[in-house]
């Protein structure tokens, strides 16, 4: 493959950290648009708890979010402007934290519309951490 000089290879970098920018965004409007939908048209659960309804109380609930995003931007950070299939699961698992924030904010729940084996239910946004959860880990295990 052909080498990029300094500058080039800056600017490669920086489209691809544009790019994760922008899948960020896609992703969590589209997040918002099908719940938006959902909630006109569709049941749904309402769910005020955290992964499978558990319900925590507000304050560990915020400092559990917290250190995840803190975390999770600390490792998104050191890979921000490498190939963007290296920052896409951060890009998922972030999108996906942001939608459901932003439901918490909204609707005061987060809105699941996918029954998942009689136990729980989930949302495009839960698709979105669980799918950069596993690609977080392929990316961990395949160096």
């Amino acid at each position: 493959m052909f080498a990029l000089n300094g500058q080039h290879a800056h600017k490669h970098r920086f489209h691809t950290f544009l790019c994760g920018i922008g899948v960020f965004f896609i992703l969590v409007v589209t997040d918002q648009l099908i719940k938006q939908f959902v909630v006109g048209h569709i049941a749904y659960l309402c769910n005020e708890g955290i992964a499978f309804g558990v319900r925590l109380p507000s304050i560990f609930f915020i400092i559990l979010w917290i250190g995840i995003v803190v975390a999770l931007g600390f490792f998104w950070r050191g890979v921000i402007f490498e190939r963007f299939f290296v920052q896409l699961p951060f890009v998922c698992i972030f999108a996906g934290a942001v939608g459901n924030v932003i439901d918490r904010v909204r609707y005061g729940c987060v809105v699941d519309y996918v029954p998942f084996l009689h136990i729980s239910s989930f949302n495009f946004a839960d698709v979105l951490i669980t799918v950069g959860a596993g690609l977080l880990l392929f990316h961990t295990i395949k160096k």
